[in-house]
């Protein structure tokens, strides 16, 4: 009976870490992905037609901050899976 009982604490642990790590992700990526397009569109920046090395780099680093939103919610699947098999 104990070791039922720690198992299903362990899920619920497990479960409730992965949600939130599931709202995390669903709160930043509308923000994040907004912020991004909106800095690669500045036309100081013309992430478009750039040529000079520098902005290229500043351009790509924008773009792949776009898979931090990724990242949260494969942590989020991660995390929840560990619970599940337990």
């Amino acid at each position: 009976m104990r070791r039922r009982n720690k198992k299903g604490l362990a899920l619920f642990f497990y479960m409730m870490i992965g949600i939130v790590f599931f709202v995390l992700g669903i709160a930043l990526a509308p923000a994040l992905v907004q912020t991004i397009d909106e800095s690669m569109a500045d036309p100081q920046l013309n992430c478009s037609t750039t040529t000079d090395n520098q902005t290229k780099a500043v351009c790509r680093s924008m773009d792949i901050q776009k898979l931090f939103v990724g990242v949260v919610f494969g942590l989020a699947g991660m995390v929840i899976f560990r619970g599940a098999i337990g």
